[in-house]
């Protein structure tokens, strides 16, 4: 077993920085008998007795559950080598005798990878035992042997020396002085190369690639240019698109360092995805803000990379989504994957439509897939095909049947009674019918998830597990059996390494299709209870950004399960448990920029909580008003975002009282909706009321972040009153609670930046200034590339103007007005580069123009001020009121919330 301990070996040196020099090093391996092929195809428990009988073992001292956990060891180490597979030349040696009393110990399907990066399948004259024993030189099985591997030396050494490995006068020394320059070339790839291509899907090692199609992609991507190349496959549900494009990633590593797919159906999932590649690559920003800023990190470092990269987009649905994603340049290759070829083609040079297979081709892919084809009639493989349209995961779906069953094509299709008409309809009950228990409703609870990336420990107990005693009957290896029989009929895909299933849409649809309401209703309430268990928490009205990385995992799978609801006939019954866990999935994606699906699910919480509570008051309603709220004031809705948050002060009081900590925590925010909407003195009765009542609580159970937030936005407050020693004392209380629970942080930077405009009211310009300097060097280390920033550098520019103004001196005037000029243009790029509103950039736009009209630039002050007209039209069309005929900085500043001028 050597060669499954060489595969394990490269397997965890590919995924551990400490020994990744091992993986890199490694270019070619030789296997001798070595058993690569399962899968539910490949029986390794028959493996391990032949090997234990080979071996002269007692093979009846090996009890099944042994046995049957080599079996599963064996399957897993298989499927992760197939990805560390493709940057290696490799070469498998085939056994020809039997070795008594067992027979051949490995078979010679399974021998074989049929993986593009097997360069030769060699068939050895010898048993098991005695493949690597030779008489001689003269001896045929070694001239065979010695034949490749000479060729995989020579391949390594020319990978690794060059053009100097490859003179036979070299003198040792220079040799050696090869190796260390090959080392320390190694060494620097290791510290400059990113991590590349952990999170590619399972690959199909016997995935069945159609040269023409394979050739038109390679035809695509090559050329000498560096332009962006941009290719489509399109064709209908499980016709092969994303196994195509997985293939050719797979087989061309060498070609690109950097390889990264993103499963492009959903928002959130294409912006976890680039979050995800950003840590991959190194650009991960930490802390808590930076993740939110790691997705442009990626797509600028697409533009900006020398090298060349391929980014595989699987399963677009429309262009909208994943226009925000598309890089407008760089030295790549872009692969999408899509039903319709109409939600692609614009962005794309070439389009290609794959067809199912045809008869011939059906049957050839049909009997590739099973490891004893010649036990088969290849007639009725062809029947077969035509029958199920030659569509390729059906035909994927037959072969993982029998070979999960032992039946045969005549067998099948007696029992099946196999038409063309509904042909696989029928194929897909057949094989439903014939799983166990716990298989079945392993598959139920998945078709109502989202296909990708499920969590193994999503749908089993692990407390249960963790408890019982080791054996065939716990919960965990009912689990594993259950999970290897959806294998073995090729109904799902397991990534050993991420510890996540996924299974095809395809699949998902003929799992519910017969399903009757009850039914349904039944395993939306089991998967909607276990999803909710998992899903973190929003502890009260805390971000949610240390459990960010947890929620990423869940929210694609709770927002199917939204999906599922809103789409049922009859209505499904929902529990209370259900609106509450969408409220915290929603604010988690509004954390993350994704306001549209964040606003759709608390839509939805918000029918759900009425449907099954009516008028009646509940604390699950008020969390969802309270994060609606949110979303209104983000849209600009802020009466309408101030009316739903007395909702929420209404319920908690009615609920908790008037003095528990929630109902300070509502007032404060009701107070920041009146002080949006300019009712000031309303907003001071408020805060104060939420002021006495976390006073109160001081010594309880008041958070200091929530603390800090409420005397920061009554102190602003506060200061638009004109209170300012009031206001002074209570930012800078504010300032000290949030660095004592938040340190550098946005909300901190906050705090500051309302500090700085109280005493500039005051009068006090340097000390203004200093503060402000805080908050926008804050915000540079927090390496924010949002509006945030872009409002701070606004700011600091119109403070260096003013600095300027007052200046005596013309060089002091024109220093101050220099550095005005490039905090403007740094605010600009960031309101363009981020979602914010439009008034932000119309008004930088605007102070630009008339600054650089003052210091003489006419032309680009023209532009810019044209630009700033259009934008200020647009903000004042959707403000409903009336464009002024010559607008002046006022009224671009009346486009801004208080808080940002």
């Amino acid at each position: 077993m050597g060669g499954i301990v060489v595969k394990k070996t490269l397997i965890k040196a590919s995924l551990s920085r400490d020994i990744r020099h091992t993986y890199h090093a490694a270019s070619s391996v030789a296997f001798f008998g070595t058993p690569h092929r399962g899968l539910g195809q490949a029986s390794y428990a028959s493996v391990a007795n032949h090997l234990i009988s080979a071996a002269r073992l007692k093979s009846r001292n090996k009890a099944p559950g042994e046995l049957q956990k080599f079996s599963n060891c064996l399957t897993d180490i298989n499927s992760e080598f197939v990805s560390v597979a493709s940057s290696l030349k490799i070469v498998s040696f085939i056994e020809q005798r039997d070795t008594p009393p067992a027979g051949k110990v490995v078979q010679d399907w399974s021998s074989r990878m049929d993986h593009p990066s097997e360069n030769a399948r060699v068939i050895i004259d010898a048993n098991h035992q005695n493949m690597t024993k030779f008489k001689g030189p003269s001896d045929a099985n070694y001239r065979r042997v010695q034949q490749h591997i000479i060729a995989l030396v020579g391949e390594a050494r020319a990978h690794r020396l060059g053009q100097l490995a490859q003179d036979e006068d070299d003198s040792v020394l220079r040799e050696d002085m090869a190796r260390a320059h090959s080392f320390d070339e190694q060494n620097s790839r290791l510290t400059k190369e990113p991590i590349i291509c952990h999170c590619l899907p399972p690959f199909t090692a016997q995935f069945y690639i159609r040269d023409s199609y394979a050739a038109a992609i390679e035809a695509h991507f090559t050329g000498a240019d560096k332009r962006l190349r941009c290719l489509a496959l399109h064709g209908m549900a499980g016709v092969g698109k994303t196994q195509l494009a997985l293939s050719f990633a797979n087989s061309h590593r060498d070609q690109y360092p950097a390889i990264f797919w993103v499963h492009a159906d959903q928002d959130q999932k294409m912006a976890q995805d680039y979050d995800d590649s950003a840590k991959n690559l190194s650009l991960d920003l930490g802390g808590t803000v930076g993740q939110l800023q790691n997705r442009a990190k990626f797509k600028n470092w697409l533009i900006k990379e020398p090298t060349s990269w391929l980014l595989i987009f699987d399963n677009v649905d429309n262009l909208a989504s994943i226009k925000p994603f598309w890089p407008s340049a760089g030295h790549g290759s872009i692969i999408v994957t899509a039903k319709n070829p109409e939600a692609i083609t614009s962005l794309v040079q070439k389009s290609i439509h794959l067809e199912p297979f045809s008869e011939k081709e059906g049957a050839k892919y049909l009997l590739s897939r099973l490891s004893d084809p010649s036990s088969q009639d290849e007639s009725l493989a062809t029947v077969i095909a035509k029958k199920l349209g030659g569509l390729p995961i059906a035909l994927s779906h037959v072969a993982g049947f029998i070979e999960a069953t032992s039946c045969t094509f005549e067998e099948l299709l007696a029992r099946s009674h196999l038409t063309t008409k509904g042909a696989m309809r029928l194929m897909w009950k057949v094989s439903f019918e014939s799983l166990g228990k716990e298989a079945t409703q392993l598959l139920e609870m998945r078709a109502l998830l989202d296909p990708d990336s499920i969590p193994e420990g999503l749908l089993r107990d692990e407390s249960k597990a963790i408890n019982e005693k080791p054996g065939l009957s716990s919960e965990a290896a009912k689990y594993r059996k259950a999970v290897s029989q959806l294998r073995r009929h090729a109904l799902i895909a397991k990534d050993v390494r991420l510890r996540t299933l996924s299974i095809h849409r395809l699949v998902q649809e003929a799992t519910t299709r017969d399903w009757e309401s009850s039914k349904l209703q039944s395993v939306f309430s089991a998967v909607s209870q276990r999803v909710s268990q998992c899903f973190p928490r929003q502890i009260g009205g805390a971000s949610m950004s240390k459990d960010w990385e947890k929620c990423a995992k869940y929210a694609p799978h709770l927002r199917s399960l939204a999906r599922h609801y809103q789409h049922a006939e009859p209505p499904l019954e929902g529990s209370l448990d259900f609106p509450e866990v969408l409220s915290h999935c929603a604010w988690y994606l509004y954390e993350q920029g994704q306001i549209d699906g964040a606003f759709s699910i608390l839509l939805l919480a918000r029918d759900t909580c009425i449907s099954v509570l009516g008028d009646q008051p509940h604390l699950t309603t008020a969390h969802v008003y309270k994060n609606l709220s949110a979303m209104y004031m983000f849209q600009g809705e802020r009466q309408e975002c101030a009316n739903t948050s007395l909702l929420v002060c209404t319920i908690r009081e009615k609920l908790l009282g008037p003095d528990h900590v929630d109902v300070a925590q509502a007032l404060a925010n009701y107070a920041t909706d009146l002080n949006a909407l300019d009712q000031l003195e309303d907003a001071d009765e408020v805060y104060r009321k939420a002021l006495r009542i976390r006073e109160l609580l001081q010594n309880s159970n008041t958070e200091p972040e929530l603390l800090g937030q409420l005397l920061s936005n009554a102190g602003r407050c506060w200061a638009r009153i004109g209170r300012y020693p009031e206001a002074e004392d209570a930012l800078k209380r504010a300032i000290a609670l949030r660095r004592q629970s938040l340190g550098v942080h946005n909300a901190t930077a906050i705090s500051y930046y309302g500090l700085g405009n109280t005493v500039l009211a005051q009068g006090h310009l340097d000390a203004a200034m200093a503060y402000h300097q805080v908050c926008l060097d804050m915000r540079r280390e927090l390496n924010m590339t949002t509006y945030w920033l872009g409002v701070s550098c606004h700011k600091f520019a119109v403070l260096h103007h003013q600095k300027g103004q007052d200046a005596l001196a013309a060089d002091t005037r024109k220093e101050q007005n220099d550095i005005a000029v490039c905090l403007l243009r740094e605010a600009i790029t960031n309101f363009k580069q981020a979602q914010s509103e439009p008034g932000l950039l119309a008004r930088s736009l605007f102070r630009l123009s008339a600054l650089l009209l003052e210091v003489g630039d006419d032309w680009e002050d023209e532009h810019a001020t044209q630009e700033s007209r259009e934008l200020y039209d647009e903000a004042i069309e959707a403000a409903g009121e009336s464009f002024p005929e010559n607008p002046t900085e006022q009224d671009y500043e009346e486009l801004v919330q208080f808080d940002h001028r």
